[in-house]
Order: structure tokens, then sequence, then C-alpha cells
């Protein structure tokens, strides 16, 4: 009897040794493993609404000055949907919105430490350097695209030519002499803006105090190749493009004088 137990501590210790010791068990992370922020990273508190601008009188020149979007307060994109931690000097944005009623103006600030001209086709120009926009004038919760629902992308083609740009509307290029933009590149990243007719967006002209839906989005692609860091403002996930209940809250407010 000695012997058969004497053996059988044998077997456990040669091929069951983890079964057969009582260790401290270490706590199960759950998939998948997001590393921790490290302390003294602050990408900074969100902002809550985003504010669209309203005047009927001050308009916007599209035209690589963007003097009109000076003082104007907008939304920072600090929400860091993969890439690593946030990083203001490798990726960030800055976005403000405006309209006249009839069309909606887009600005964009972004930081980019190694800002590329975007050679991929609209439809999965995502992959390279650029910004995107989301944007509903219906309010009410819904997790798919309505047709007053659209996301619409700029993307570079020309370090030197501010008007060699691609946009795309539901990831449809699009080419009209009623859309304008302009991409300005600088020595930290580079400058976006941009005028949509909302009939092209598939909204009717909007007022004053009107509640919207958006989001804004920065793709970085260092080294000019695939995406290595995606950034939102409002949605910490990659689900902007299929679901407007992730996009956060807006309002049109008058033009400060």
């Amino acid at each position: 009897m000695k012997r058969e137990i004497a053996l059988a501590a044998g077997i456990c210790t040669l091929f069951l040794l983890p079964s057969c010791l009582t260790v401290n068990a270490k706590k199960t992370v759950a998939a998948p493993y997001i590393p921790p922020k490290v302390e003294g990273v602050a990408a900074g508190e969100k902002e809550s609404l985003s504010k669209v601008y309203f005047s009927t009188s001050n308009f916007v020149r599209v035209d690589g000055n963007f003097d009109e979007w000076a003082g104007l307060e907008g939304v920072h994109t600090h929400e860091q949907v993969y890439g690593g931690l946030f990083d203001p000097k490798n990726a960030d944005g800055f976005f403000v919105a405006r309209s006249d009623g009839e069309n909606l103006y887009i600005y964009a600030d972004v930081t980019d430490d190694d800002a590329t001209v975007n050679a991929y086709e609209i439809p999965q120009a995502w992959r390279g350097d650029g910004i995107e926009f989301f944007f509903g004038t219906d309010t009410s919760k819904h997790n798919s695209f309505k047709e007053s629902d659209v996301r619409v992308r700029i993307v570079s083609r020309s370090k030197t030519d501010k008007n060699a740009v691609s946009i795309g509307i539901n990831d449809i290029e699009v080419q009209s002499d009623d859309i304008q933009a302009a991409f300005v590149y600088g020595e930290k990243g580079y400058q976006v803006e941009a005028k949509f007719p909302l009939s092209l967006l598939s909204n009717k002209a909007f007022k004053n105090n009107q509640n919207l839906r958006v989001d804004y989005q920065v793709n970085d692609a260092d080294g000019g190749k695939e995406r290595t860091g995606l950034l939102h403002w409002n949605s910490p996930n990659d689900n902007t493009y299929a679901d407007p209940a992730s996009w956060g809250n807006a309002k049109v407010i008058s033009l400060p004088e």
C-alpha cells in the first residue's frame, strides 16, 4: 500500500505538478486586454456638447485661410480608440462646425508628427491619414443609418496643392461644384476646411437652437502605410461608421459677433 502511495506521488510530481500544488491564483484579465493608461498622459476632459455656429450673414470662404475659425470653441478627438495611449504629439484633432442654414462648414486642426498624403481610394481611405465626421438631424436613438445620417471622409492627395482633396460621403467619392475643400500642411500636421450643401448630406436646411448628432474622427497612418491610430471625439469604440447611437450631442447656436 505504501509502495502504491509513493508511486502515485511520484507520478503527480513528474506530470501533474501544476494541479497537485496549491499556488496563489493570479487575477484573470478579461480579453481583449487593454493596458492601463500611464499616469501623466492626460487626454483632457471630453466636451459634452459640440456646437454648430449659425449665421446667415457671416460666411466662410473655403480658401485655405482659416481666419474665420479663430476664437471659436470646438471639440477634441481625445478618445484613443486604438493605437496605444493618447499622445497629443503623435496625433490629435480639434474640430469646429458652422452653418449658414443651407450649408455645413467643417474645420479641423490636426496634429500629426508624420502627416502624409493618402493614396487609397475613398472606400479604403480610412487606412491612411485624413479626417472623418458623422452628422445627422434625427436625434432619436437608432443603431443603424437613417436617410438623414451621413459619414464624410476628407483626405489629401498632395502636399503642395491645397485643393487636391478627395471627399467621400457614405464611402462613395463625390465630386460636385457645390462642395469645396482646402487641405493645408504645416510643420506639426495639417488644417482642413470644407463646405457641404445640406441637400447633399440628405438633410434639409436647419435653424438656430436645433439639436443634432455628430462625431469626429482622425485617422493616423504613421509611415504613410496602414492606419496605426484611430481617434474620436465621442465614441470610445470603432463603431461610428455603423452605429449613429455612438455619436455625441450637438446644438446649433448663434455665431458670436
